[in-house]
This record gives structure tokens, C-alpha cells and sequence, in this order.
């Protein structure tokens, strides 16, 4: 594995294990919650990278921890969107997610629909699983529900719900600055327009559905919502607020009562 030193909150980095071959991210523990929105970002970017590789060989059946190398147990993380798997260290040392799975836990993913399907075959774009990164066959992914080389639920990047969350996982505390013209743009692979995802569901000029069936289609996003999370980090934090002096009992309601009842 690859170690990534990615962006936290408060100024901090961390340390995460990428595997491009098997598409496989090892988490210590409280490290995913720690990463700031430029962290995603690069993270994303490095994900992109492996989608150019060819499908690995298939995973062992029991992978052990890189910490103490206990064999790692299946577990199902309950999230808003779901039930998940993932692989955890039994005495705690962190947690494996693959690609596609740290992505659906965080909502990031849904299924292709029929009409999608049908827009990606008469516009002959390529699907790849974001599992394995295996490029799924026009004829294939026509009635097929998952990836005939890994089995991974065939799914596709939610293009707002990642807009969203990359503008939400800014700098901690600190107010969006205010825009510069440069929107989260995407273009629109039907006509070619340049579209805000998070703000529209399909192309405003020809109509066809925002979607993204690869982790490469990601990168135009990615450059603008760095640009805007840059532009975060760098904007003035808010002067902080006079502290308000001490409170006391005489200021509660049922003492100004009291002394409306007895004002002598």
C-alpha cells in the first residue's frame, strides 16, 4: 500500500493506506472523520488515477491487519443510506473500505437507472465498476445488475450529493467566501454545455441526465471545488465574538419576577 498524506481539519494531515491495484483504502482509527474537504478531494484524485489500471487478481478471501496482522472481520456499518461492509481490526487498529464501498457509505453512489443506461449506450460512453475499475460492455450493462469481473453492485457517482458534501466538509467553523465566478462546474457529456451539478439534475440546454459512470469523470468537478475550498482556506476568519460577562441568579426570569412582584 501507498501512503497518502492527506488534508485534516485545523491545519493537520494524515496518514492513509491506498492500494491502486486491489482499489482498497486502510483507515486508522478516526482518521475518515478527520479529513478535511481538500482531503476528499485528493483522495478522489488518487481514486480517479486507478480507474486507468487494469482489473487486479481477486482478493484473498481473509486479508490480515497491517498494524498487528490479525485477520480482519466483516462487519456492517450503519449509516443514513444503509447497512455497508467493511473490514475491521479486531483489537481496533483501524478499518478497510474498498473504493466503491467508501464511497456508497457516505451516500456518494446510486444504482444506474434504465433511462441512464440507454443515454450511455447511444452516446457510447464507458461504464467502469467502481470496484474494480473493470470497463462494463454496452450489451453487458444493458439488463446486468453487477460487475461480471468483481460482482460489485453496478453504481454511479451521485454528482450533487458530492457536490454538496465537499462544500460541507470545508474549513471547519469558517463561512464559504463569497463567489468568484467560478461555480462547481461539470460539463454535459450529451452536448458538451458546462453545468453546476449540484444545483441542476439534468442539462438545462439538451435535457440529458448529469451523470458520471467513472471515477475520471470526476475531475472537472474536483478542480472547481478545490479552487473553492482553497479560497476558504485562505479567506479571514470571522472576529470572534466580545465574551458576554458571567451570569447570575438576578438575571433569571423568576428573579426580574420577583422584583416586579416586590419592587421595594
Amino acid at each position: 500500500m501507498a501512503q497518502l498524506r492527506l488534508r485534516a481539519h485545523n491545519g493537520r494531515t494524515v496518514l492513509v493506506d491506498h492500494c491502486a491495484a486491489c482499489r482498497l483504502a486502510w483507515f486508522d482509527m478516526l482518521e475518515s472523520v478527520q479529513l478535511a474537504g481538500l482531503g476528499w478531494v485528493e483522495l478522489l484524485r488518487e481514486m480517479s488515477r486507478d480507474e486507468t489500471l487494469p482489473p487486479g487478481a481477486s482478493r484473498p478471501a481473509a486479508l490480515g491487519c497491517p498494524v498487528c496482522a490479525a485477520p480482519l472481520k466483516t462487519v456492517h456499518n450503519r449509516t443514513r443510506w444503509g447497512r455497508f461492509p467493511m473490514q475491521e481490526c479486531p483489537a481496533g487498529h483501524g478499518h478497510l473500505h474498498s473504493d466503491a464501498g467508501l464511497l456508497a457509505e457516505r451516500g456518494l453512489v446510486r444504482p444506474l437507472l434504465p433511462p441512464e443506461r440507454s443515454a450511455l449506450r447511444s452516446q457510447r460512453r464507458v461504464l467502469h465498476c467502481l470496484g474494480c475499475g473493470a470497463a462494463v460492455e454496452a450489451e453487458t450493462r444493458a439488463e446486468a445488475e453487477a460487475c461480471a469481473w468483481c460482482a460489485t453492485p453496478l453504481l454511479v457517482v451521485d454528482l450533487p450529493r458530492l457536490g454538496h458534501a465537499l462544500r460541507q466538509r470545508g474549513v471547519a467553523g469558517e463561512p464559504m467566501p463569497p463567489a468568484d465566478g467560478v461555480p462547481l462546474r461539470w460539463p454535459c457529456h450529451a452536448c458538451g454545455a458546462t453545468l453546476d451539478p449540484t444545483r441542476s439534475a439534468a442539462c438545462p440546454q439538451c435535457g440529458a441526465g448529469i451523470l458520471a459512470p467513472s471515477l475520471g469523470d470526476l475531475k472537472p468537478l474536483l478542480d472547481a471545488a478545490e479552487h473553492e475550498l482553497r479560497a476558504a482556506a485562505n479567506h479571514p476568519p470571522r472576529p470572534k465574538r466580545a465574551a458576554l460577562p458571567p451570569r447570575t441568579w438576578r438575571d433569571t426570569h423568576l428573579a426580574r419576577l420577583l422584583r416586579w412582584l416586590r419592587p421595594e
